[in-house]
């Protein structure tokens, strides 16, 4: 490895060293170094732990969400990896599997020393899948600067199986001044080949995973206050959401087409609908060739921050097929209901229920 000096038009040679002999160890440095920067192992994770207590005791390096949503183990050795530490990894992300959505809030919501609703937010923005999806599957991350060979056979034996696990070497070097430098080197799977591998593993995985249980309808919260209300979006055919991007972002999840049931907070269902356009910010939405802000709507401040592309309300146009008023909804003991702005309807024994209701 060398260091450019342009004035010069040479190149210095960097000396390869070892972290022991710096004084760096794998917990206060290399671990920290990656949870601020985890981006040095070839992708933007969102870490959500740090010494995580596993329920045998043991404690995981770092575990964080990757953007598909699934689960990644993290696990670090400094200068030599040993010859079991796929097998140790293995194990944690066995543990891991079995966390629930609301364990994997509370896991982040420790960390960060937020609320688990804050936690659970934080993520949904982050992840680019359906929330349903959060630890469908996992992922191992080994990170050291030199791998045991059994332990290279073995990860790639791993993966011939489906198994999603990657060596990433750290090797540091130092130039004539002391000053240290990081080489990140991601060398299972290579580089050059990752997009190959990866497709063919997620082909692989589709056709034998199940199709999710799914009913094809989407659940919607309609909220009530200073700038939305049930009533205008009856009136003028819409949904709203927004003063957040966490919030906003949900309604960009419905497409042309989407079958939607409309629920109120604490009360019950009000209404069935189909989307006909997607997300736009409310300034740009229009009713009869009106701008909706220019109607007399029942919200007081609707147009609160509409020149701001992530705080602005953001509104979806629906055909209602069916509404009712807030004083009607329709419930019953056991009613599928949800915090999220939108989310997938998987009950069977609601969409009945609502389909009685509102149609189908």
């Amino acid at each position: 490895m060398y260091k450019v000096d342009i004035v010069n038009k040479k190149l210095i040679a960097l000396s390869a060293t070892e972290f022991a002999s710096l004084g760096l160890k794998e917990r206060f440095d290399i671990q920290e170094w990656i949870e601020k920067t985890p981006s040095i192992l070839g992708e933007d994770f969102l870490v959500i732990g740090k010494e995580v207590i596993l329920p045998s005791g043991r404690r995981l390096d770092l575990l964080c969400i990757d953007k598909s949503s699934s689960l990644v183990i993290i696990e670090l050795k400094r200068d030599d990896s040993g010859s079991s530490v796929e097998w140790q990894a293995i194990k944690y992300a066995s543990y891991c599997s079995n966390y629930l959505s609301e364990e994997i809030y509370q896991i982040y919501a420790t960390y960060k020393n937020i609320t688990e609703y804050d936690a659970q937010q934080e993520i949904e923005e982050y992840i680019e899948d359906d929330i349903d999806n959060l630890n469908k599957s996992q992922r191992i991350i080994l990170v050291s600067k030199e791998f045991n060979s059994e332990v290279i056979s073995a990860v790639l034996w791993l993966r011939d199986f489906g198994i999603n696990i990657q060596c990433t070497r750290l090797s540091p070097y130092v130039d004539s001044d002391n000053e240290i430098f990081i080489n990140p080197e991601t060398i299972i799977p290579l580089p050059e080949a990752r997009d190959y591998i990866e497709k063919k593993e997620i082909k692989q995985r589709v056709s034998l995973a199940k199709r999710p249980d799914w009913t094809g309808y989407w659940f919607v919260n309609v909220g009530e206050g200073p700038h939305r209300t049930w009533k205008d979006n009856k009136k003028y055919g819409f949904i709203g959401a927004g003063q957040g991007k966490k919030y906003s972002s949900a309604l960009k999840r419905l497409k042309v087409g989407d079958k939607i049931y409309a629920y109120m907070k604490g009360l019950g269902y009000v209404g069935f609908g189909e989307v006909i356009q997607p997300a736009k910010m409310i300034k740009d939405f229009f009713v009869n060739g009106k701008p909706l802000l220019d109607n007399e709507l029942g919200a007081e401040r609707p147009e609160e921050n509409m020149e701001s592309e992530e705080l602005s309300e953001w509104v979806v146009s629906v055909n209602w097929i069916k509404t009712i008023e807030s004083d009607e909804a329709k419930t019953f003991s056991g009613v599928f209901a949800n915090q999220n702005i939108v989310c997938k309807l998987r009950q069977e024994q609601t969409l009945r229920f609502v389909q009685n209701e509102f149609g189908e």
